[in-house]
């Protein structure tokens, strides 16, 4: 259910099949779509563009968060925006190592296997686990943060 959002803000909801990774009222959001990265901002005109993998950059405030996410859709309407994704993850939740032995999984499914379902689902893991590196690396260079 939105909320109210004042004239500086408006309500965003990022959801994926495994549940509702963020909800709430924002300032600003910045999305990768696949026809470049894009900011909406409080009275944003309406859209409805295809989303690219990569990191979503949401401020409340002070207050900055950042979620990897795998393609889907956005929609701007009526000061509320919705991201529907095939998968999105906040990077604060990213574990470094779990998602590194994914990876390696991956990587090995795909070197011994051709062009199987298997092989195919494997690769669809690898680029996730590429993308929520990148994004937790982003994240932690921001923060000054050591790897």
């Amino acid at each position: 259910m939105a909320s109210q959002s004042d004239e500086n803000t408006f309500f965003l909801q990022v959801v994926s099949p495994l549940g509702t990774t963020f909800s709430g009222d924002v300032d600003e959001v910045t999305i990768p779509t696949t026809q470049g990265t894009i900011t909406v901002l409080p009275h944003h005109t309406s859209l409805f563009t295809q989303l690219d993998h990569g990191e979503v950059f949401i401020k409340q405030g002070n207050k900055k968060t950042s979620l990897a996410l795998f393609g889907g859709f956005l929609e701007v309407q009526n000061n509320k925006v919705n991201i529907i994704s095939e998968y999105a993850v906040d990077a604060d939740s990213i574990q470094v190592a779990r998602v590194q032995e994914a990876r390696r999984r991956a990587e090995e499914i795909m070197k011994n296997k051709k062009e199987t379902v298997e092989f195919v689902i494997a690769k669809k893991d690898l680029q996730k686990s590429l993308l929520e590196l990148k994004v937790s690396e982003k994240v932690k260079k921001r923060r000054g943060i050591a790897s």
